[in-house]
């Protein structure tokens, strides 16, 4: 059986009509009509890109001096260090990372090749 849990939804009038008008033929309930319908927005591809733009936002902004501390710590000892490996470690998003690539670059003496980090 499926784990599921449950919340209480409240919509207005306009939307519980819309709701109404697909009974017996989205769902049997308004509960599983409101199931369906958040079902199919979050498998549906095209909402993909919207999703992962909402995750993004509540990602918080991360803490410099861990980051930097964690970028001394990985590029101790090593030449390379595989890009997707090196934004786990940090905990970072793509995106944090280009933003902070030319500063981090002249700091930490590397350079981004392809999908590796490359410390000279």
């Amino acid at each position: 059986m499926t784990e599921t849990k449950r919340t209480t939804v409240t919509l207005s009038k306009i939307y519980m009509d819309l709701i109404d008008e697909l009974i017996g033929v989205f769902g049997n309930t308004e509960a599983t009509i409101i199931n369906n319908i958040v079902k199919h927005f979050f498998n549906n591809s095209n909402n993909f890109p919207l999703l992962e733009e909402l995750r993004s936002r509540k990602k918080r902004k991360p803490n410099e001096s861990i980051i930097e501390q964690k970028i001394n710590n990985i590029l101790r000892g090593v030449k390379t260090v595989q890009m997707d490996h090196f934004l786990e470690y940090l905990e970072i998003d793509r995106q944090y990372f280009f933003d902070k690539l030319d500063e981090w670059k002249k700091k930490f003496n590397f350079e981004l090749d392809y999908d590796k980090i490359i410390k000279y």
